[in-house]
């Protein structure tokens, strides 16, 4: 646009010089002509900066646009992420931690739990692509491996369930009723050596899921709202307190 309205005015002034040389037309060129060309030139100029101005407004107006839409979408992101450690430390609280002492008896002790829904709480990923620009370029990678142990919390405690039902019926066709003094001979014969061994390994293992989770989820957290802080300055963040 720079050269081509450089090369406008060249021409025309190119053409008058080239009449006044030859003294043509002077005093039309001086009390018409002249007037009219840097009218059209004070227009075309204006029309190009307002233009200029015009597109670096909406330009501007976009990117806050973005800017506010990625604080919010950040926000929804640690609310979630929220969600999923409140709910992993409600069990590990109500179901975890009475038995967490009892070791050798917390695989039949520990109660089953009704199916959990692991896909009640999912974070929308396409939401935090802007994540990559920010400073730490792996923190999507990190927030989609936290949905995924999520999800394999709830996978192990719903096997575990289904094993310890099982274990339940199996316990009262042999005359053992479950939380009574029993022995874990006669546990292990009632069970079965399969069974047994399962359920064992299955609540060793959601006892790890979980304790493991809860931490990492609480890490990912702090790690996110950080990030977001440097890549937006002036945003406001949610600030998440976990009881002790």
């Amino acid at each position: 646009v720079k050269f081509l309205t450089s090369f406008f005015i060249g021409f025309v002034i190119g053409i008058c010089a080239g009449l006044i040389v030859k003294g043509q037309l002077l005093d039309l060129y001086l009390t018409s002509f002249l007037p009219a060309i840097a009218t059209l030139i004070g227009a075309f100029v204006a029309a190009f900066y307002g233009a200029k101005f015009a597109f670096q407004f909406q330009k501007d107006k976009e990117l806050e646009e973005n800017k506010k839409r990625n604080i919010v979408n950040g926000n929804k992101a640690i609310f979630d992420l929220k969600r999923m450690t409140d709910r992993l430390m409600n069990y590990q609280k109500d179901i975890i931690n009475p038995y967490r002492e009892r070791e050798t008896v917390a695989f039949i002790v520990m109660p089953a739990t009704p199916q959990l829904d692991k896909n009640d709480i999912k974070l929308k990923i396409e939401e935090l692509y802007f994540l990559l620009e920010s400073d730490d370029k792996n923190l999507l990678a990190e927030i989609c491996l936290e949905e995924e142990r999520y999800k394999i919390c709830l996978d192990v405690i719903n096997l575990r369930s289904q094993f310890h039902f099982e274990a339940q019926q199996l316990l009262e066709r042999n005359g053992i009723e479950l939380y009574t003094n029993y022995s874990l001979d006669e546990t292990s014969a009632a069970l079965g050596l399969r069974l047994y061994d399962t359920l064992q390994g299955a609540t060793k293992q959601v006892i790890e899921n979980v304790d493991s989770a809860i931490k990492t989820h609480k890490q990912i957290i702090e790690k996110l709202r950080e990030s977001l802080q440097r890549l937006y300055p002036d945003g406001k963040f949610i600030r998440i307190r976990f009881p002790q």
